[in-house]
């Protein structure tokens, strides 16, 4: 009798281990694939929104960004990779996938995230979003802007004037410009205070020269000659990334050169001389 009481003790015993154990296991929660598709038309503009993140529970997305007529041609700001990157006068077509941590937001606790802002300037697009969401009534918004909206503003600076571009707010810490001129335009841009660090960057007819200078002298191996992102009649466009919310202080040396800078969430104050 005393073997069988054992026994059944003993058993019982590894029935509660055995369903402790089961239960003690997290259950995965659920993921579901989704996808949404736009046209967005000469003259429109539109946002790619999370209203709603902590509720959506998006966790990644990927965008896909194809002309949908001859002639196609758009400005784009998007996010990348934790940063904010910018697109002009662009033609061809365009993928970036990213975690939802790369949103681009008003404020690093925001609840709201935008994945891009899009503008069609001649043709059309056509926009496609797919992600993974844990929600299974997740959706992202397509917000249409107003006529008068554009991802990139922008200021011309001429010849022997200069451009500050400094980033206030946002989840974000770097200044994304895109740089534009016709050949033969030469800008640059100092890294310190002494200006004896800095940028060259020349506008040539095929690739920009970009060229690097420390304390005076310039460095090799840190000197490129570096092909446009796009080009659109004469004008040739190159997107530069600046750490630190400043981008310091550019001087047009010859030519005039533009600079265009994202709209939405990074408050970007622009300072001339």
């Amino acid at each position: 009798m005393e073997k069988k009481s054992l026994l059944k003790k003993l058993i019982f015993c590894l029935c509660i281990g055995f369903f402790a154990a089961v239960f003690a296991v997290p259950v995965q929660a659920a993921v579901y694939k989704k996808a949404q598709t736009k046209v967005i038309r000469a003259g429109e503009c539109y946002h790619l929104i999370d209203n709603n993140i902590n509720k959506n529970k998006i966790t990644r997305y990927a965008v896909t960004i194809m002309p949908a007529s001859s002639g196609g041609v758009y400005d784009l700001a998007y996010a990348s990779e934790g940063r904010e990157k910018v697109l002009k006068s662009c033609s061809k077509g365009k993928r970036f996938e990213n975690p939802t941590t790369s949103y681009i937001k008003s404020y690093s606790q925001s609840n709201t995230g935008m994945a891009m802002c899009i503008k069609v300037f001649k043709g059309s697009v056509r926009v496609r979003v797919d992600y993974k969401a844990q929600n299974k009534g997740a959706a992202l918004t397509f917000g249409k802007q107003a006529a008068s909206h554009k991802p990139l503003l922008a200021v011309s600076v001429p010849k022997g004037r200069q451009v500050m571009f400094r980033q206030r707010g946002s989840n974000i810490s770097w200044v994304p410009v895109v740089i534009g001129a016709k050949s033969g335009a030469f800008t640059r841009r100092d890294l310190n205070k002494a200006a004896s660090t800095f940028e060259n960057y020349t506008f040539m007819s095929n690739y920009l020269k970009f060229r690097y200078y420390k304390n005076g002298k310039l460095q090799n191996s840190s000197s490129l000659n570096i092909k446009y992102d796009t080009e659109a009649g004469n004008g040739k466009f190159i997107q530069v990334l600046m750490p630190n919310r400043n981008s310091g202080w550019f001087t047009t040396k010859s030519g005039t050169v533009t600079y265009y800078f994202p709209s939405d969430y990074l408050n970007i104050a622009v300072a001339r001389r």
